[in-house]
């Protein structure tokens, strides 16, 4: 449990009263902060006509990123390989991976939402088919600087720096568990306040390190994390009065999609009962501390990614929730763990 390791994950989100550039500019300036910190990576979703990701480029986002910060990894998550034409989106890797000096790491999906993946004409059915076909030619072509594709080589003209990536595959379905540990991925397992409860976590974690276990060693250490939105504040109380009216419009984005298409959602839960189920982080640094190092006691996870914004939270809140969790949370977790 000693060997933790913390990211920051953004859906990049409508926020209410900001245009579209502003936002933009308000998670840059959360990345910059991110990089400074102990924060290993910077995840981005990827998502399509929705108010929830206004990143439907992770790859553009992560470019823009690569050029303001200087050490933390940048791993979108995912690209969603059905939607693209593979030859372009190796080379958009490889560009994105000289931008970034090496920094790149590959969350890879085959899409959850089959609204948006109608949006560019595909059935769930044939999401995984691309995914199945396309996966393994990007990989080669990264690796080989090769892209081949029956029977044809085109070679790439720009490689990557790296020739071996870190991948992901996030994912909320216990039985992809395994597979993920067989193929070599990392995994984010659950999402958020849709994250399963803490003992199937601890169970799936068991079977992913146990088939990890089996593998022969790439000299990468294994992640098996999970994902949680994080707001803290110097006290519970403007912890709670901000957390609860941010959250109000985040949920609002998180069910926009599926609202716009007749999809019943159910209303928006209690965030202190969230808080409770250990699916969210809130509060003073004291309470947040005992959250996050409960949940990996109980899970033995040795990842955590954190949404530090989100819905209505204003930047200067989340950026002065960043600095509480990285200066005062992360050392007293380590040093609980390490105890």
């Amino acid at each position: 449990m000693v060997d933790l390791e913390f990211g920051v994950f953004d859906w990049v989100d409508v926020a209410r009263g900001r245009s579209i550039a502003e936002t933009y500019d308000d998670r840059i300036a959360l990345a910059r902060r991110a990089d400074h910190g102990d924060f290993e990576r910077y995840h981005i979703a990827e998502h399509h006509g929705t108010t929830l990701g206004l990143a439907a480029s992770p790859g553009l986002f992560a470019a823009a990123l690569a050029r303001e910060t200087e050490r933390i990894r940048l791993a979108p998550m995912t690209f969603v390989v059905p939607l693209y034409e593979p030859l372009r989106l190796a080379e958009e890797i490889a560009m994105i991976d000289q931008l970034s000096h090496g920094r790149l790491e590959l969350g890879i999906g085959k899409g959850s939402s089959p609204v948006e993946a109608g949006m560019f004409g595909h059935s769930p059915e044939q999401m995984q088919e691309r995914y199945d076909a396309f996966l393994p030619r990007i990989l080669a072509a990264l690796q080989t600087g090769e892209y081949r594709d029956d029977g044809q080589v085109h070679p790439l003209t720009i490689r990557p720096v790296q020739r071996e990536f870190t991948t992901w595959y996030p994912t909320s379905n216990p039985e992809s568990i395994q597979r993920a540990a067989v193929n070599g991925q990392n995994t984010i397992f659950g999402f958020a306040f849709k994250s399963p409860p803490l003992q199937i976590i601890r169970e799936r974690r068991d079977i992913y390190f146990e088939a990890r276990a089996g593998m022969a060693s790439t000299g990468k250490h294994p992640r098996f994390g999970v994902l949680r939105h994080v707001f803290v504040a110097p006290t519970e109380a403007e912890a709670w009065e901000q957390a609860e009216a941010a959250f109000v419009d985040h949920y609002d984005n998180f069910t926009w999609l599926w609202r716009q298409h007749g999809v019943d959602q159910p209303p928006l839960p209690d965030l202190r009962r969230l808080v409770a189920d250990h699916l969210f982080f809130v509060g003073s640094v004291d309470a947040v501390i005992e959250q996050v190092a409960h949940v990996v006691e109980a899970t033995g996870v040795n990842y955590v990614a954190c949404a530090f914004s989100w819905g209505s939270l204003p930047v200067a809140d989340a950026l002065a929730s960043i600095d509480l969790f990285d200066t005062q949370v992360i050392p007293a977790v380590r040093a609980r763990l390490a105890g």
